[in-house]
C-alpha cells in the first residue's frame, strides 16, 4: 500500500465490489492497511487469495467472496458475509463492472439492444450494491456508500455516450439518495474518474499501443496523455479518496461527486 493518506479505521466493517482488480483492489488494500475489516468481491479467485495474503501484514483484514457484479444475489451475499463476520456494515464501496460491451461510437451500435447493454453493464452493479447495502444500513441507523462512476457523465467523450449516460444517472442518484437517506444516518458519495493507470482498460491500452494498433481506445488514451494538466491517475489516487470518504473526516459530506482526473477536464457540476 503506497498511498500517502492515512486514517484510523480500526474495527470498521467494509464491503468492496470489484475488489480484485484496478481501483477496487487498491481500495481493498488501502482500507485494510488502515485497520478496516474488509470483505471484497470479484470473479478472479486467485487474485482474491493473493490480496488476502497481502493484507495479513496489516492491522486490518481482507476476506475474499467470489461473486458476479451483475447478480443481485451475489451483492446480498457480500453484505451477509460482512454482517455475519462483523455484526454490521459501515462502508460499502461499489467498484468494478463488466468490460463488455466495450465503448464504441454511437453510430457503431447497430441496435438499441447494444445501447441497453452498455447502460445495464454500468448501472446494474451499482444498483445491486445499493439495494443490498441500504436495508442493513437503515436498520443500524448509519453507513457510508461510495459509488465509482465516470467523468464521461460530465464531459462529452467520443465513444462513451452510453457510458456517460449511465454515469450521469449514478451522479443524479447519488444526490437524490443522499437527501432521502440522510434521515437514516446514511451518507452516499460518488467518485468520477477517467483514464487511470493500474486498471484493466489502461492495461488494454498499453498492450494495444505496443501492438501498434490505431483503434478508438489507443486514440482516446493517447489524447488524454497529451492533454492532462498534471499527470494520469493511478488506482491509488482513487483509493486514497475512497479512504477519506470511509473515514470520520468526511462525516459532513454527502451527495457529492468528486472528479479525480489530474486536470484532464474541469466539470462544472
Amino acid at each position: 500500500m503506497s498511498g500517502a493518506l492515512h486514517a484510523d479505521l480500526a474495527g470498521l466493517s467494509v464491503a468492496v465490489t470489484g475488489g480484485t482488480k484496478g481501483i477496487g483492489r487498491a481500495a481493498v488494500t488501502t482500507l485494510a492497511a488502515n485497520g478496516a475489516r474488509v470483505v471484497f468481491q470479484g470473479s478472479d479467485e486467485a487474485a482474491g487469495r493473493e490480496i488476502e495474503d497481502q493484507c495479513r501484514k496489516w492491522d486490518g483484514e481482507a476476506v475474499f467472496v467470489r461473486g458476479d457484479l451483475m447478480r443481485f444475489e451475489d451483492a446480498q451475499a457480500l453484505v451477509a458475509v460482512a454482517r455475519e463476520r462483523h455484526g454490521r456494515l459501515d462502508v460499502y464501496v461499489s467498484s468494478g463492472g463488466p468490460r463488455e460491451p466495450r465503448p464504441v461510437l454511437f453510430h457503431e451500435m447497430e441496435t438499441p439492444a447494444h445501447s441497453f447493454a452498455m447502460l445495464q453493464s454500468r448501472l446494474i452493479p451499482r444498483l445491486n450494491g445499493l439495494h443490498a447495502a441500504v436495508p442493513l444500513m437503515r436498520e443500524q441507523g448509519s453507513g457510508k456508500i461510495v459509488l465509482l462512476t465516470t467523468d464521461a457523465a460530465r464531459t462529452p467523450t467520443p465513444s462513451e455516450s452510453m457510458v456517460g449516460a449511465a454515469g450521469a444517472a449514478i451522479i443524479a442518484l447519488t444526490r437524490s439518495l443522499a437527501k432521502e437517506l440522510a434521515r437514516d444516518g446514511i451518507r452516499i458519495n460518488a467518485v468520477a474518474t477517467t483514464i487511470t493507470a493500474g486498471t484493466p482498460p489502461y492495461d488494454a491500452y498499453v498492450a494495444a499501443k505496443a501492438a501498434n494498433r490505431d483503434d478508438t481506445l489507443v486514440k482516446a488514451f493517447s489524447k488524454a496523455h497529451a492533454q492532462v494538466g498534471l499527470r494520469i491517475n493511478t488506482a491509488q489516487d482513487l483509493a486514497d479518496y475512497i479512504l477519506f470518504l470511509a473515514s470520520p473526516a468526511s462525516d459532513q459530506i454527502t451527495g457529492s461527486t468528486m472528479s479525480i482526473n489530474g486536470g484532464l477536464s474541469f466539470p462544472s457540476y
